[in-house]
């Protein structure tokens, strides 16, 4: 009988090891895996939360016309003459004159993209001596007349124009059309212009026949300019809403305004709007 629950315990103690072994393994198993995760690098939390917060585009500060605008920052910190500041006082420090600070920053960022708007461009860091991280700037001089100037982290520039960085309500579609009314077309008879030869790969002069499309829509009135053949214009009818098809001449963002569509724009035909 003593025998017999000795056995019994033996077995008792061996199946506890086996199971107390194999809570070890697992252990062992999560910490190395704990370890391992917290050596892969990661954003400091604070840094996530300014991020997620901070997501957006606020005005920094005004000079004159100008104004200087920060996207997912809440402060710009440089280095300049052996120490840190803030971009506050190195434009101070550039009489708070905006062209001083970028013809000065000019030689730490390299052109990203610059528009067909009048001038715009698009700034990206070159040279991290004077700022420690990536930052995009945006100098924006548009045929409008804006001069603003973008500062930002992370930024998407797309959908920065599209919210309306440097004065803008972009769009990017290829091929589009809109409505507009026709209020009145006026012959302008014959003119003599440039017009390209695909034969011979030239420019050369020649006449015609110009008629001066007055058209709208609710906000907008314009007038346009097109060389036109009779069937075309009788086609027309003053007072009636059309649907114009576009084309983006340049595949690049396009202002949502009418004047900005059809100078930038090709058109490709205007059709009549069925009820």
């Amino acid at each position: 009988m003593r025998s017999k629950k000795m056995k019994i315990k033996k077995k008792d103690y061996r199946k506890l090891n086996r199971t107390l072994g194999w809570l070890f393994a697992i252990i062992i198993i999560i910490l190395v895996f704990v370890f391992i995760i917290g050596l892969i690098p990661t954003k400091d939390k604070s840094d996530l939360e300014t991020y997620n917060v901070n997501n957006t585009t606020k005005e920094y500060m005004r000079i004159n016309n100008r104004v200087v605008y920060l996207t997912n920052l809440e402060e710009l910190m440089l280095n300049y003459e052996d120490k840190r500041i803030s971009l506050k006082d190195y434009i101070a420090s550039h009489d708070n004159d905006l062209d001083k600070v970028m013809t000065d920053l000019a030689s730490y960022l390299k052109v990203k993209t610059a528009l067909k708007d009048g001038g715009t461009i698009i700034y990206e860091v070159d040279d991290k001596n004077i700022f420690n991280e990536d930052i995009t700037v945006i100098k924006c001089h548009t045929e409008d007349g804006n001069e603003d100037i973008y500062f930002g982290k992370n930024m998407n520039t797309t959908n920065a124009f599209k919210n309306g960085a440097c004065g803008k309500n972009y769009f990017e579609d290829v091929s589009f059309t809109r409505i507009y009314t026709l209020s009145n077309i006026k012959d302008l008879g014959f003119k003599e212009a440039e017009v390209y030869n695909p034969e011979t790969k030239e420019t050369e002069m020649k006449k015609s026949h110009y008629y001066e499309l007055t058209i709208k829509d609710q906000d907008q009135t314009l007038k346009i300019e097109r060389v036109m053949d009779d069937e075309s214009v009788k086609a027309l009818i003053k007072g009636e809403k059309y649907t114009f098809y576009f084309q983006n001449k340049y595949g690049e963002l396009i202002k949502d305004e009418m004047e900005d569509i059809f100078n930038k724009c090709t058109l490709e035909k205007i059709v009549l709007l069925e009820d």
